[in-house]
């Protein structure tokens, strides 16, 4: 039963840590301004 259990443990924190890095891609952070409503991309 540890077996199974240290097992499925493993499998669910590579697919998370796949899930994270996954989420890295070439994304721009929009922001609009609320005074003036302007968007522009933020600076990473």
């Amino acid at each position: 039963m540890k077996k199974v259990f240290t097992s499925a443990l493993l499998v669910i924190m590579i697919v998370s840590l796949a899930a994270c890095a996954g989420s890295k891609g070439d994304q721009k952070v929009r922001v609009k301004c609320p005074a003036c409503g302007y968007e522009f991309d933020a600076p990473i």
